[in-house]
């Protein structure tokens, strides 16, 4: 068996999906994350009655390899199709759209792929990786290439040393992480743009009467919103979110909480009719990239580093796990990661 140790940072669907692969092919894996629970933008808020996805709304499959992981879902139970009302909305004008492919969400919330993908998994949580500490080959070391050990913002130095780390991260975290080891990963996050998104969370107290369970919003300040009680498996309350367009995020990324609740509530009014009776927001600074290539991973092969996420391909819950999947794939064919 392949005693070979990597390092994973990140616990979004990429990083799980390496993980998943590298696993299967012998590597001994260790994944770590800031959160207090796995998915990255595949998320849900809970409250009490209530909840919402505030990441990722739905997803598609076009690749055979996805679709085959998909499968894997839907038997398990973590996914379903969305048989939702999707509609455009422009200036209150609405023209249905039609999908040839289904809209899958996950079951009960949206982290439920990613939570499956994690239970035969070692991960830390709360573990903010803030600093990456290269050890030099030891003489008569196997490992010509030297071994990694991670430094958590809880933790300090960890124990463990590995062969190779991954960061499945947004690309301004990963080129803190890397920046003063390799330029050639620096130089691949330099490149990259992703973009913001605040989105809102509401409850209703009274069911809207709105004839869609989804919107992709035309010319104003939101670029899409939906009935997140629609979906299946989800609580019967009413509730709603609504995300707001690159444009207008990237222009008022710096507002305060309280600032942008303000314009997104008067938002939310404007193409509903109705007032939020209870609700969040959020920022997503690394939400979208800003234009999608297709790139699925890099790896620094000297050091023995490499770089996986949904901002290299696309921004798609199949973007980020085909990437974590094709990274996996070509690690496990490569003699040059040393052994301890």
């Amino acid at each position: 068996m392949n005693q070979q140790r990597i390092a994973i940072i990140g616990a979004g669907i990429s990083g799980l999906a390496c993980a998943t692969e590298l696993m299967k092919c012998g590597f001994e894996i260790s994944v770590f994350d800031k959160s207090r629970g796995v998915g990255g933008r595949m998320s849900h808020r809970h409250f009490q009655e209530w909840g919402a996805d505030h990441g990722a709304q739905y997803f598609t499959v076009k690749d055979e390899r996805f679709a085959e992981e998909v499968k894997k879902w839907e038997i398990s139970g973590a996914v379903k199709a969305w048989n939702g009302k999707i509609v455009s909305l422009d200036n209150g004008n609405i023209t249905d759209l039609k999908s040839e492919r289904n809209r899958y969400v996950g079951v009960p919330t949206m982290s439920a792929p990613a939570k499956y993908l994690a239970s035969t998994l070692n991960i830390s949580l709360l573990h903010t990786i803030a600093e990456l500490k290269w050890n030099k080959p030891l003489r008569g070391s196997k490992n010509k290439n030297g071994t990694w050990q991670l430094v958590s913002k809880e933790q300090g130095l960890l124990p463990q040393e590995f062969d190779h780390i991954v960061l499945a991260i947004p690309s301004p975290q990963a080129k803190v992480l890397i920046g003063e080891y390799s330029d050639q990963l620096t130089e691949t996050c330099d490149q990259v743009v992703m973009l913001p998104c605040w989105t809102l969370m509401a409850y209703l107290k009274n069911p809207l009467k709105l004839d869609f369970d989804g919107a992709f919003v035309q010319n104003h300040l939101f670029s899409w919103m939906a009935r997140d009680s629609n979906k299946p498996g989800r609580s019967p309350y009413e509730s709603w979110v609504a995300q707001a367009s690159s444009d207008w995020s990237l222009e008022n990324i710096d507002l305060s909480q309280p600032e942008a609740e303000a314009l997104l509530l008067k938002g939310f009014k404007e193409l509903t009719g109705a007032e939020c009776d209870l609700y969040q927001t959020h920022l997503w600074r690394y939400s979208k990239l800003e234009t999608p290539s297709e790139t699925n991973f890099v790896i620094d092969a000297h050091l023995n580093l490499s770089l996986c996420g949904d901002w290299l391909r696309n921004s798609t819950v199949e973007g980020a796990w085909m990437s974590g999947y094709t990274l996996a794939q070509r690690l496990s064919l490569m003699d040059s990661i040393d052994t301890l």
